[in-house]
């Protein structure tokens, strides 16, 4: 947790944040402090949490349009085929 705290700004040592934790007495800026880290630790883990979840969505619909390429690519070589197979059965002369 301090690591945490010390990763916003606020320097507390582990120690005396223990301390703090467990009932101590505390003076108003370390409370004001703490308060502060708290929520900077959680609005900073609120964003990390969104671009994780922005960048899953971008790798899914990169997926989907893979997907959906390689079915186009599919279809047309199919319809291709079928119509290279077709041509094969007609004469080109009709006698």
């Amino acid at each position: 947790m301090s690591r945490d705290f010390a990763g916003v700004g606020v320097g507390i040592p582990p120690e005396r944040l223990q301390q703090i934790a467990s009932g101590g007495s505390a003076t108003d800026d370390e409370l004001v402090d703490v308060s502060f880290a708290l929520t900077a630790t959680q609005l900073l883990n609120e964003q990390r949490r969104c671009k994780r979840g922005r960048a899953q969505r971008r790798c899914v619909h990169g997926l989907v349009v893979f997907a959906a390429i390689l079915v186009a690519i599919n279809v047309l070589l199919c319809l291709g085929l079928m119509l290279f197979i077709l041509t094969q059965h007609t004469t080109p002369y009709q006698v």
